[in-house]
């Protein structure tokens, strides 16, 4: 009974082999892969439904975090606002009362005591009020002490640094002296009490100055108190309007729980400890705790009774402590969508998955019938296809492996390892010419790459994978002057050594054309010389070479008509031919039009750096003329004027209404002599720093076009201050582009967001405006102006500008120069 079945098993040939392993391995993958598959699936669909959980708790988590960042952001930014106007405001009194005085010093020096003359300019500077009578004037001396005007309080007036201190139990004189005495004017906050207010804090800011002639300092100061009160109403006013998502709400209560703001108008003044859900939890107990202790921020998840009574909807809320004002702030959102979105994805991956199993399961099913019909069908055609495989095998091979006969089990195949192997030869020596290609071509696009590297160790790199590429020992590189009458070595290369020669063979590198050597031969002749069965002379010149040559290969390359380099290899141990000044020539232009461009790229870049540096000398010089002394003098003019009204306000009304229309027009001028001096000079750059002078940019912009502009500063701890020159172009750059928004961009906001990180910046400029269509530098010279700075500065610019509108302008640099 054996013996049939080893007669059968001796049958199976080569031909119908793969039949039977194909029948054996198809059968085995179709159950491997469809119990893989399986579980693959099921795994896949828990995998997903966690995921979709997951990912919208997230999502809900992210949208009510980043919508209160908005708020804190929003407040915030209205309180540098609000900060930033006071400032300017009274900085720009004192220097009017400075003008005042230094005015009357003048008029009456020479005819009036000290002490009358300050009386005059104390009754000058007393009536003078401004903001709705929140602003005043005083003044004090700076030696001997003593306060000579506080028109808001003349109780104080005549006190010492002593008594003064004693009444409201803080040294502010003594601190104002100390301004004085280090810079001469600055900023001071204190906290004022008045006697006929016992127990009450009057917090205020003022603005101090010396002057000189009287000892004076004079000062400008404002109450801050009801200012805040009014910003804190102005929030809420913007707080009770916002919206976002579907459904979502942004509240705001007190630390005591008292609500401020909330979408339920009713729930206004009550406590938010009142506040609870359908089951009696008491939410609003716990949005206070959760802000108040801890990190004094986080998530609160609660339900409430919305739609259907009895029905409770899930809810997500965020509550964030603002310690500065005793505020809670808070956003919210229902989570519906979560559950139902769940539901929706569950019921349709459930029916996705179990169609993709039953459609894999069928065309695997036809796939495996297919392919057992097809490998019987061509195991009968195996032997009739060896011949077919014998004519493949000579037009073409997939690898540089020869075939080793001895490994070769059927005669068959002897005949097509001889033809292969020869075709592997032949495949090596293709390849060999196509990497010769690739290797130049990689060459010429590093060099584009080496901006950094010195026009030496370009030559030196070139020459490298010169002699590289031409599998040559050693090689040379020469250049020829313009009169065609004398060479300079200027890089050699042994590839023994496997580095660049010093090139101090001789005293002098210059060589004569005709005692050039092999170099000045190749430019006497103006043609490539190739020299594959080199015989040694008696006197031959085989300079730049000391060692043996057995061949060599010297090449020189046209520019303008005339011979700028030649280069040279040489021992290479097959024979060279025209494939290798071919790619000689290829290289060495390449790296001549490099170094022209590079020379020509630098040039233009010393001018423009000059061009630019000149325009900002005069700029600056002008912009200080105009801020230090013009509008000085108007501020000065317009104050002498509003005096004048107030005393022809009751002696001559006609005079008066006439001098009111001079003063409208005194103001103008101050107004656009200030714009126009800081677009010329940007003082507030200089003494203040980058972030107040766009501060101040961002409150300008607003007051002259109505247009919201946004300022966002992020910068990193120990960050070095940007430098001088950097600043500066920096502010410019700013200022060209948000003012170009603001007149031809038709926007409704424009934001400045300045990033600072690892000592380099990245500053970006957004408006929503209609945009521009074409290349940005069809724009104007405003867009060349702008890269002109950034490339001053190291800096790299981008404008883009969608189909939809809006500009986005881009500068990032170092920033320390």
């Amino acid at each position: 009974m054996a013996r049939p079945s080893m007669r059968l098993f001796n049958k199976i040939t080569l031909s119908s082999a793969p039949f039977y392993a194909s029948l054996v391995v198809v059968t085995s993958l179709a159950v491997f892969i469809g119990i893989f598959w399986a579980i693959n699936e099921f795994q896949a669909y828990q995998e997903s439904i966690d995921n979709i959980r997951h990912t919208y708790k997230h999502q809900y988590e992210v949208r009510v975090k980043e919508e209160l960042a908005k708020v804190v952001d929003l407040i915030n930014f209205r309180r540098q606002q609000n900060e930033l106007l006071v400032e300017l405001d009274i900085r720009e009194r004192v220097q009017a009362a400075y003008t005042i005085a230094s005015h009357n010093y003048r008029l009456y020096k020479d005819t009036k005591s000290t002490e009358e003359l300050r009386s005059i300019i104390i009754e000058l500077l007393r009536p003078i009020r401004w903001d709705n009578g929140r602003g005043y004037y005083f003044v004090g001396r700076v030696h001997g002490g003593g306060i000579d005007l506080f028109a808001e309080e003349p109780f104080f007036e005549g006190k010492s640094p002593a008594e003064f201190k004693q009444i409201t139990g803080q040294d502010v004189i003594g601190d104002i002296v100390s301004i004085i005495n280090e810079k001469e004017a600055g900023l001071y906050r204190y906290n004022l009490v008045k006697p006929a207010f016992a127990g009450k804090i009057f917090p205020e800011i003022a603005f101090v100055k010396y002057f000189q002639p009287l000892d004076w300092f004079i000062g400008a100061g404002i109450y801050l108190e009801e200012l805040e009160d009014t910003l804190q109403r102005e929030v809420l006013t913007r707080i009770s309007n916002i919206q976002f998502g579907k459904d979502g709400e942004v509240f705001c209560f007190r630390t005591d729980g008292t609500i401020l703001s909330h979408q339920n108008e009713r729930l206004i003044g009550r406590s938010v400890r009142e506040l609870a859900d359908g089951e009696g939890k008491r939410y609003g107990e716990e949005l206070l705790k959760t802000a108040i202790n801890g990190k004094h921020e986080g998530y609160v998840h609660y339900s409430v009774q919305r739609g259907v009574p009895g029905k409770t909807h899930q809810k997500l809320g965020f509550v964030q402590l603002y310690p500065e004002w005793g505020w809670v702030l808070g956003t919210s959102m229902f989570m519906d969508a979560m559950e139902q979105t769940i539901a929706a994805e569950t019921k349709t991956y459930q029916g996705i998955s179990f169609k993709n199993v039953f459609v894999f399961m069928v065309l695997f099913a036809i796939a495996v019938a297919f392919l057992l019909l097809s490998t019987f069908f061509y195991s009968l055609k195996i032997k009739q296809g060896i011949s077919l495989f014998t004519t493949f095998f000579r037009e073409a091979a997939d690898a540089n492996v020869k075939i080793n006969n001895e490994d070769l089990v059927f005669r068959e195949f002897e005949d097509l390892s001889h033809l292969a192997n020869r075709m592997v030869e032949e495949r090596i020596k293709n390849e060999l010419l196509l990497h010769r290609d690739e290797l130049r071509l990689d060459t010429l696009l590093r060099l584009g790459m080496m901006e950094k590297y010195t026009l030496q160790d370009k030559y030196d790199f070139i020459l490298q994978r010169i002699v590289q590429i031409t599998r040559s020992e050693e090689g040379y590189l020469a250049l020829v002057n313009t009169a065609q009458t004398q060479i300079t070595l200027c890089a050699f290369f042994d590839c023994t050594s496997q580095q660049a020669d010093d090139l101090q063979r001789e005293p002098s590198q210059s060589r004569s054309v005709e005692s050039g050597g092999l170099p000045g031969k190749a430019v006497l002749r103006k043609t490539a010389i190739i020299a594959n069965m080199v015989k040694p002379g008696q006197g031959a010149d085989f300079y730049p070479y000391n060692t043996t040559l057995k061949r060599h290969l010297d090449v020189p390359i046209f520019y303008d008509g005339k011979i700028v380099v030649v280069a040279g290899v040489s021992n290479n141990n097959e024979k060279y031919d025209n494939s290798d000044i071919r790619q000689m020539t290829m290289l060495l232009e390449g790296m001549w039009l490099h170094v022209l461009n590079k020379c020509a790229e630098e040039e233009l870049a010393r001018l423009e750096r000059q061009i630019i540096a000149v325009s900002e000398e005069e700029r600056s010089r002008i912009g200080r003329d105009l801020h230090d002394d013009l509008g000085s003098h108007l501020t000065g003019v317009e104050l002498l004027s509003k005096v004048l009204q107030q005393q022809l306000r009751s002696e001559a009304p006609d005079r008066e209404k006439q001098l009111a229309t001079i003063r409208d027009l005194i103001r103008d001028a101050i107004e656009k002599t200030r714009r126009l001096s800081q677009g010329l000079y940007p003082v507030h750059v200089v003494e203040y720093g980058l972030e107040a002078a766009i501060e101040e940019l961002a409150v300008e912009v607003e007051k002259i076009f109505k247009i919201r502009c946004d300022l966002l500063w992020e910068e990193g701890e120990d960050q070095e201050p940007l430098g001088k020159n950097t600043a500066t172009h920096l502010h410019y750059i700013i200022r060209e582009a948000v003012f170009n928004a603001a007149r031809h961009g038709k926007p409704k906001k424009i934001g400045v967001y300045m990033r600072r990180k690892n000592g380099g910046f990245s500053l970006k400029i957004v408006d929503d405006g209609v945009g521009f269509d074409g290349t940005p530098a069809a724009t104007g010279m405003g867009c060349h102006t702008m890269k002109y700075r950034a490339k001053a500065i190291g800096a790299e610019l981008t404008i883009s500008s969608g189909k939809e509108g809006g500009t986005v302008i881009m500068v990032t640099g170092e920033g320390q120069e």
